[in-house]
C-alpha cells in the first residue's frame, strides 16, 4: 500500500493545493507547456542532430522529448514532476553549454533597435547580467528565455500540477482502487 502511494506520488506528483492556487498552476502549465512545445517543435525535424556535433545524438533526442513531449505533458498535467525535471535539466544544459560559452548575458535589452555587434553595457549592470542591443554568434543572444523556462519548470517540479491536472485525477483514481 505504501509503495503504491509513493510510486503514485512520484509519477503523478500530487501536492497539496487549493482551487485558487490550482487555477494559477493551470495557467502557468498551459503557457509554459505551449512555449516548450514551440521551443522543441523545430528540433523535431532533426531530433538527433539539431545541435550539430556539440552533444551526442541521444542527448539531443532527450532534449527534444523534454521540450516537445514535456510541453504536452505540462498542458495535460500528466507526469508534471517528471516533465518539469526534464525541462529543468534541458534548460540548465542550454544555459551552461550554449549561452555561457558565448558570453550571452541573462538579459539582452533592445534600446536602439540596433543588432550590430556584441552589445553595449546597460545602465552600468555587469555585462553577464544585461547588455543593450547586439546579438551573439549562437542566436538569441541572451539566456533569459531558457532561465525563465528553467525556473517555471523547477517550481512546477516542487508544487506539482494542481487539482486541474491529469496527475490529480489519476492519483485519486488509483488510490480509490487500492482502498476498495
Amino acid at each position: 500500500m505504501k509503495t503504491i502511494s509513493t510510486i503514485s506520488n512520484l509519477l503523478f506528483g500530487e501536492r497539496k493545493s487549493n482551487s485558487f492556487a490550482s487555477i494559477g498552476l493551470l495557467i502557468v502549465r498551459l503557457i509554459a507547456g505551449f512555449g516548450l512545445i514551440m521551443h522543441g517543435l523545430p528540433k523535431l525535424a532533426t531530433p538527433m542532430s539539431f545541435a550539430g556535433d556539440a552533444f551526442p545524438g541521444i542527448l539531443q533526442l532527450l532534449a527534444v522529448i523534454s521540450e516537445f513531449g514535456g510541453g504536452i505533458a505540462l498542458i495535460l498535467g500528466i507526469f508534471v514532476p517528471l516533465a518539469s525535471l526534464g525541462a529543468t535539466i534541458t534548460m540548465f544544459v542550454g544555459i551552461a553549454f550554449m549561452h555561457i560559452p558565448f558570453k550571452d548575458p541573462i538579459y539582452r535589452i533592445t534600446v536602439k533597435y540596433s543588432f550590430e555587434g556584441d552589445g553595449d553595457p546597460f545602465f552600468g549592470f555587469p555585462l553577464w547580467l544585461a547588455k543593450a542591443d547586439g546579438h551573439s554568434a549562437a542566436g538569441s543572444g541572451s539566456a533569459e528565455l531558457a532561465l525563465l523556462y528553467l525556473i517555471i519548470a523547477l517550481c512546477l517540479f516542487f508544487v506539482g500540477g494542481g487539482k486541474y491536472s491529469l496527475d490529480h485525477y489519476l492519483k485519486h483514481k488509483i488510490l480509490k482502487q487500492t482502498t476498495l
